[in-house]
């Protein structure tokens, strides 16, 4: 009999790491969701959906990481072109 083929399934969530102002609205550019998301889901080793832009950006995080991207969003700083703004670990 030959052996069986198996194939490991990576489950995930997609989630992004949002640039929100106190009224808790995203940053109007997209730009810090972007970067803020990029950068959360690297440091969790998710992958990036090439589909999504700006404000829409998303990281499929593995189950096993999701605390890896929370805690990499969660110390990400907006700079001082971005006042008033912060990362939000979120589900797309």
């Amino acid at each position: 009999m030959p052996p069986l083929l198996t194939s490991a399934i990576s489950h995930g969530a997609l989630r992004q790491c949002a640039g929100t102002g106190p009224d808790n609205r995203y940053e109007g550019s997209g730009y810090l969701t972007a970067d803020f998301t990029e950068k959360a889901c690297a440091a969790s080793g998710g992958s990036m959906d090439p589909n999504r832009k700006g404000n829409q950006k998303c990281c499929n995080v593995p189950d096993a990481r999701q605390g890896d991207f929370n805690g990499s969003c969660k110390g990400q700083k907006a700079g001082n072109n971005f006042p008033g703004f912060r990362p939000t670990a979120q589900p797309c």
